[in-house]
């Protein structure tokens, strides 16, 4: 597995650099008023530190290097992968239609319930307070407008 974390780290440090220089490109605002390169920029300097410290952290730590065809040999739940990317490409499609705040919900309830599987009442605790959370931190606490769906909320 370390070299590919190894690799892994390298290549989200490329598209975090990628990103910082179209973000640079951008107008950048400012905290109270963020512009279109504001996001694009954090994330990608957040992205970046963290790919960094990945590649640092699994060069310098002692351990077997596994070769890329024993990492594709290892059991993986493909079913599970399958299910996220389904359940994201739905709540793309679900955003415009039933609004951010209940489509977040739902995405939520099935990753929780569904993916590693948590009991009813914590999948839908846990989905309400992200959701409401996520919610109150965009569209009320900085203003973005999300989409509000046909119920308006």
């Amino acid at each position: 597995m370390k070299k590919a974390d190894q690799w892994s780290g390298l290549a989200l440090s490329i598209l975090s650099a990628a990103m910082i220089w179209a973000a640079l490109a951008l107008p950048y605002g400012n905290v109270h008023n963020p512009g279109p390169g504001f996001f694009p920029l954090w994330l990608g300097l957040i992205l970046g530190g963290m790919s960094i410290a990945l590649f640092v952290q699994t060069t310098t730590a002692k351990g077997s290097v596994q070769t890329i065809s024993s990492i594709l040999e290892e059991d993986v739940r493909w079913e599970k992968v399958l299910l996220v990317l389904v359940a994201l490409i739905l709540y793309a499609l679900l955003m415009d239609t039933i609004g951010f705040l209940g489509a977040t919900f739902l995405l939520m309830v099935v990753l929780l319930r569904f993916i590693e599987p948590q009991s009813w009442k914590v999948a839908l605790a846990w989905a309400l307070a992200g959701s409401v959370g996520s919610y109150l931190i965009f569209d009320v606490w900085m203003r973005l407008r999300l989409p509000k769906g046909f119920l308006g909320i």
